[in-house]
């Protein structure tokens, strides 16, 4: 392994060279985002002719603890705005460019370290991975805008993070033999929100061509009148008045994050119900000046191809994990009406009751909460932009992992180190490493690949009349059952909107 420099707009990078392949770590983008640029938008850092030392990672953002990890986590503060690149070789070649959001529910994640190996994706690929850090939790999405004005009126600014950085990596990723014309944006959960997101921040369009999307979809985007409540609130258990920027500049970023759990709830229901306590992509009118699905409905990005992915069990994980209340059977039709309103609420409930009779009110709760938040915003994404002659594409993750006798079936994330090339138990904590995984996540990285260099992943798009979903890790054939499946579910959901 030895150093290598190369010479790129943002000044000279000094990495590291392998037998094959070379990396830079913690690139800077923008500014440190501490002192008065807190709760603000990135600065982007200028051109320059200085060295810049790439030769580890930079610091992950400021975070609660994992409640369970296998691998170590990364180092954490406020100055973490910086990405890790890796490239087959820094030469004329122009490759596609893949660049990686991670999930952690807004609160966590890490674009350094993990299971994620973006060389080896890269190599196999012959591509250019880009991993990128990025706020989270309230120093990257608290609402201050309608309490404090200028120039706290961006809610988004982590969204904006990655805003700064795709354009980075549109001034500087062809140094690295990369085609700044094709960069796919890829990521889940949280991160596959964010990049939807993206539709609707007029300064995103060009800077990525491709976006897959992993349990996210152009969805969940937060009622500003609920964030300024939640940041209300915040504010008075860290003690900060409105207006003392001293003071909200001056408080120990794990004093915040601390308070941060005192506001957002870990019930997934709770968190993503109208009114529901989390943190999020707010509609600040701002950094969002439109819903990224009204952008998508209206074609002004067709041009960009979507695939949405989702697991079968996407809500399990968590009542699994003991952070989900069972509650009664009239606990559960509350919660339908709360979230499809007084209307359609009744029988919506009534359709699950039919479907399920005799499930439990857990089962019930888990079954409605996948399709609410994951499942069918993720084929009412696809459709839209199919509509307008775009292309939209859906799969659904099946294979159930047997950590626990089971217990957590084709939970949420479950997918993700299948994307990635791992089913190694020792970094993968719900993978197991047999053939059937091996050969399920080679599938899916050809997929991955595919679509980013032309768009399409090998199967139809999810259109009206022709609602093909990729299976992957199904037992037997059910890809027309699930689309007389998916489409009596839309028909269930018609007039059900979510924010």
């Amino acid at each position: 392994m030895d150093k290598i420099s190369v010479k790129a707009p943002c000044g000279t990078l000094v990495g590291w060279q392998f037998d094959k392949g070379a990396a830079f770590l913690g690139v800077p983008y923008a500014e440190a985002p501490t002192g008065e640029r807190r709760f603000l938008p990135p600065v982007p850092l200028q051109p320059s002719d200085r060295e810049i030392l790439a030769l580890e990672p930079g610091l992950s953002p400021v975070q609660p603890p994992p409640r369970w990890a296998k691998l170590p986590a990364p180092p954490t503060g406020e100055d973490c705005l910086n990405l890790n690149l890796y490239t087959p070789a820094s030469d004329e070649t122009r490759r596609p460019v893949l660049v990686h959001l991670f999930g952690g529910g807004f609160e966590g994640g890490s674009g350094s370290g993990g299971f994620q190996d973006g060389m080896a994706l890269a190599l196999e690929g012959d591509c250019v991975v880009v991993r990128l850090n990025f706020r989270v939790g309230a120093l990257g999405f608290l609402y201050l805008g309608e309490a404090w004005g200028d120039p706290y009126g961006a809610g988004n600014v982590g969204l904006l993070d990655v805003v700064a950085a795709l354009e980075w990596v549109q001034q500087n990723v062809r140094a690295f033999g990369g085609d700044p014309d094709n960069v796919t944006l890829f990521g889940i959960s949280s991160g596959a929100f964010m990049i939807s997101a993206l539709f609707g921040v007029p300064r995103s369009k060009g800077l990525f061509h491709r976006a897959w999307l992993q349990s996210g979809s152009a969805s969940r985007i937060l009622d500003r009148r609920v964030a300024s409540v939640q940041a209300a609130e915040l504010l008075e258990i860290l003690g900060v008045s409105i207006g003392d920027m001293t003071a909200l500049q001056g408080v120990d970023a794990r004093k915040i994050v601390e308070a941060q759990s005192k506001v957002v709830s870990t019930d997934v229901g709770e968190r993503n119900a109208p009114g529901g306590r989390t943190l999020g992509v707010v509609d600040d009118g701002q950094t969002l000046q439109e819903h990224p699905l009204s952008v998508l409905k209206r074609g002004d990005r067709r041009e960009v191809p979507v695939l949405l992915g989702t697991t079968r069990d996407e809500t399990r994980m968590w009542f699994t994990l003991g952070l989900m209340r069972e509650g009664s059977l009239e606990d559960f039709q509350r919660e339908v009406v709360r979230f499809a309103g007084p209307e359609k609420g009744p029988a919506l409930f009534e359709v699950y009751r039919r479907i399920l009779p005799d499930a439990t009110p857990a089962r019930l709760r888990e079954r409605f909460l996948t399709d609410a938040i994951y499942r069918v915003p993720a084929l009412r994404t696809a459709l839209a932009q199919n509509a307008v002659g775009g292309r939209g594409y859906i799969y659904r993750f099946d294979w159930e992992t047997p950590v626990m006798g089971g217990r957590f079936g084709a939970c949420h994330g479950l997918d993700e180190g299948f994307v990635w090339g791992v089913t190694d138990p020792e970094k993968h904590e719900l993978a197991a490493d047999t053939p059937e995984t091996r050969h399920i996540s080679a599938e899916m990285r050809t997929a991955l690949l595919r679509f980013a260099r032309t768009g399409a992943p090998g199967w139809p798009a999810f259109a009206p009349g022709q609602l093909v979903t990729r299976l992957f890790g199904a037992a037997g054939d059910k890809g027309e059952t699930l689309a007389e499946v998916d489409a009596a579910f839309l028909d269930a959901w018609d007039g059900v909107e979510r924010k």
